[in-house]
């Protein structure tokens, strides 16, 4: 790409986008992403693609608690591995479905009893097949409204009849008091985004009375630009209720975490157990 064009694209990108838009490059299975993706995975003491190891040890503890011994589970977005194969040490039949042909490879190597399977869960088609659903660490915000309204319906069709869809997502509490901003930074030597050297200009929005939070990053080298929208949805119990409860979901119980923390409604996330009516 000429210096002009990006420049001129560049330019075009700048104003705030429209609510819902969506990014057209890839993320989850973007050959060097996918590499800074699955160290943030695997780095113990790191809140990023996953939590810090000791939150998902209490995470599988409270999991295992609440799950009847010898369900069948589907873990969306497993990445890694870091939650099925926890699970299926402590005796559960485990599936782990995710995007990311480099974290499903990593996955495999490292557990030879949890099925693995590199798939969009949002194109899955089993029909009663699993006891519980799990999809862990906010996944489920960071979808826009109609591929929700598709998960969820694939999800209910995938459980068995009673069975359980166990997620989390954040809060209004996490964006109280925030304003919109925008920065930019320079990776002589690359970095996350790409290998090559740089400029990355970040902003974070706001839409629809600061309930939908959105993080634009453009990436810009010296012969191509990149465009990557992340959105999150903050909800609060009623309106979570609200939206699953048309797609034939009941709520079984609620959490602030998915450690099974007593909810209270004032944390930053939220954890519903739903059931399959």
């Amino acid at each position: 790409m000429e210096p002009s064009s990006i420049i001129s694209q560049m330019f075009r990108q700048l104003p705030k986008p429209v609510l819902w838009q969506r990014s057209k490059e890839p993320f989850w299975d973007d050959e060097h992403i996918s590499k800074g993706m699955l160290e943030a995975h695997l780095n113990p003491d790191w809140d990023a693609a996953s939590r810090k190891q000791s939150f998902i040890d209490s995470s599988v503890k409270w999991l295992t608690s609440l799950i009847p011994a010898g369900s069948k589970i589907l873990d969306l977005g497993c990445g890694p591995g870091l939650y099925t194969r926890q699970l299926s040490a402590a005796g559960y039949d485990v599936t782990g479905m995710d995007y990311s042909r480099r974290s499903i490879a990593y996955a495999r190597e490292q557990d030879s009893k949890t099925k693995y399977i590199y798939h969009n869960y949002l194109e899955m088609d089993e029909i009663e097949v699993y006891d519980v659903i799990t999809l862990i660490y906010c996944d489920y915000a960071a979808l826009i409204p109609e591929e929700r309204k598709l998960l969820l319906s694939k999800v209910h069709r995938a459980l068995k009849p009673n069975g359980l869809f166990i997620f989390d997502v954040f809060t209004e509490q996490t964006c109280r008091g925030k304003e919109e901003h925008t920065s930019w930074s320079y990776y002589d030597k690359g970095g996350f985004w790409s290998e090559q050297p740089h400029l990355c200009l970040d902003a974070e929005y706001y839409y629809e009375n600061n309930t939908v939070k959105l993080d634009e990053n453009i990436v810009i080298t010296e012969n191509d630009l990149r465009i990557y929208l992340i959105w999150n949805t903050l909800y609060t119990k009623e309106t979570l209720l609200k939206e699953v409860t048309p797609f034939g979901f009941e709520m079984h119980s609620i959490y602030d975490d998915v450690c099974g923390s007593p909810y209270t409604g004032q944390v930053d996330t939220l954890c519903p157990v739903l059931r399959k009516c």
